[in-house]
């Protein structure tokens, strides 16, 4: 048996939960399952997680919404300095468990994708403790003595020059249910010492388990001329940081650690910026290409509007005055064009005739040219021309 919100019920069919790729469902609803009847006759709870399938659909989301991040950090780009690391866990990464929830231990889920996530707010915190152990002994009043990092963290005078960004989870993505044993309980609430009559109290929650994560820093390029060389260098505290404190939670039992963090921002970041910047020369091509179509197309339609409200001699007229030096139109001059002015003794086309040939140099020609002769001397007679 199933608990669900009635809304929740309505919308997701709890049978087919499996098929349902949304996280936000299978993390916050679909929550408790039913044991047994116990001997009073009524259904226990049954608190463990089960493994939450990561379907297609959802990966899908996933992978556009690394893409959307990297196209607008491109388009950052022409504004602020960009960093771009790449690390590896060494282990799962737990993340949020600590978040009101109503099996008490929860997962950070993006609000909007439904993918599990570092925020940046987190990202830059761990970077910050890190700094202010590292740096300032400890004591987070040296911070805003400290002439890089009241810079780069910022104080309550001014904000920080360098900007962390969410750290999205989906590489390899696998969520697992996991478990921690809590062996004397009444020990850690101080109500009683550490004696082997207590019973442990399992934990369990999920965690995530991804192949790596891409990380990124930015600063603005017209905040400070330092601010390039303060962006590297925090982009190196966030490695340092990661690897040496971890994130999230449970980092003392090993979870959030990373390790091969690297400064990918020439070999990859660059390189994709660039991979941007010709794919929008190309679409612009394209968008100046199909603009020219429809314009054509619509000087077309105009000019066949055009042309079904004239008479034939006006459309006769119309058809020669808008000739070009092309090899198709001159020989259109001579044969079907001419055709016509010569059925219809149309003076008017036939002027319009002259002024077309002797443009492209086809009026005063020698009678060698027997035809062309003809047919200048013919258009010489229909407008009683000698």
């Amino acid at each position: 048996m199933l608990f669900h919100p009635i809304d929740t019920k309505e919308a997701f069919n709890p049978a087919n939960k499996s098929e349902i790729a949304h996280l936000w469902y299978h993390v916050h609803y679909d929550q408790f399952t039913l044991n047994e009847r116990n001997k009073k006759g009524k259904y226990v709870p049954k608190k463990e997680f089960d493994s939450i399938p990561i379907r297609r659909e959802l990966m899908k989301i996933a992978e556009n919404t690394i893409q959307q991040q990297k196209r607008a950090l491109v388009d950052l780009s022409s504004y602020y300095h960009i960093r771009q690391l790449k690390a590896k866990p060494i282990a799962r990464i737990v993340h949020g468990l600590g978040g009101g929830h109503v099996r008490e231990t929860s997962l950070t889920l993006h609000p909007v994708y439904g993918i599990p996530y570092i925020p940046a707010s987190s990202l830059k915190g761990v970077v910050r403790n890190w700094f202010i152990q590292t740096y300032c002994d400890g004591n987070e009043n040296q911070l805003a003595l400290h002439p890089k990092g009241s810079l780069v963290f910022g104080t309550q005078e001014q904000r920080g020059m360098v900007q962390f960004h969410d750290i999205f989870l989906t590489n390899d993505l696998r969520i697992e249910p996991d478990i921690l044993t809590v062996h004397f309980k009444d020990y850690y609430s101080g109500r009683k010492a550490a004696t082997d009559d207590q019973r442990p109290n399992p934990v369990t929650f999920l965690s995530v388990t991804v192949s790596d994560v891409d990380i990124y820093v930015t600063s603005n390029k017209y905040d400070d001329s330092s601010s390039e060389e303060l962006l590297k260098e925090a982009a190196n505290w966030t490695a340092q940081a990661l690897s040496e404190l971890g994130i999230g939670s449970k980092t003392s039992s090993g979870y959030g650690y990373f390790t091969n963090i690297e400064d990918v921002t020439e070999t990859e970041f660059l390189q994709y910026v660039e991979m941007r910047k010709l794919e929008r020369e190309k679409q612009k091509i394209i968008e100046i290409e199909q603009k020219q179509k429809e314009e054509e197309e619509k000087r077309r339609k105009e000019e066949e509007s055009r042309l079904a409200e004239m008479s034939d001699e006006e459309r006769l007229v119309f058809l020669i005055e808008r000739l070009t030096n092309s090899s198709v139109d001159e020989e259109k001059s001579k044969t079907e064009l001419y055709n016509e002015v010569i059925e219809q003794k149309n003076q008017q086309a036939a002027q319009a005739l002259k002024a077309y040939w002797q443009r492209i140099g086809q009026w005063k020609v020698k009678k060698q040219k027997k035809k062309q002769y003809e047919k200048v001397q013919a258009i010489k007679q229909l407008l009683n021309e000698r």
